[in-house]
């Protein structure tokens, strides 16, 4: 499912340590300074679990096409969606590679100062350097 990512090979970055891991459909490229694999599939999972509960008692987030009205109180991940589908015109499904990237990247922050989270081309990177 995910064997055509071949680009992933090509953005490594020297002193970080590049790991993929999946969960259900997602798939994550994640360069930090050490392997975390356990604590990125952690946030995944949470992230993850946010968004499914949100579906579930809004079914039409996950099948709008136009951005939907806000709900009132959501978690961040699912405002941020939200705003992002406001922003673009679109859904707020073609927000959730990046939003699911973000959430895992910002997750891992508090393990390494430096972060790359790749999700089908949707990247989150805190780098200190160029």
């Amino acid at each position: 499912m995910f064997d055509n990512r071949v680009y992933r090979n090509y953005h490594q970055k020297d002193g970080l340590v590049s790991f993929d891991i999946t969960v259900k459909e997602t798939n994550l490229n994640i360069q930090a300074e050490s392997d975390f694999s356990s604590d990125a599939v952690k946030a995944v999972l949470e992230c993850r679990g946010y968004i499914e509960t949100y579906i579930r008692q809004y079914p039409d987030f996950a099948s709008s096409l136009t951005p939907l009205p806000d709900t009132g109180p959501a978690p961040g991940v699912i405002q941020d969606m939200l705003t992002a589908s406001r922003t673009a015109g679109v859904g707020p499904m073609a927000a959730v590679a990046g939003a699911v990237a973000e959430y895992t990247g910002q997750q891992l922050l508090e393990r390494s100062p430096e972060i790359l989270v790749e999700n089908g081309g949707d990247i989150f990177i805190k780098s200190d350097t160029d």
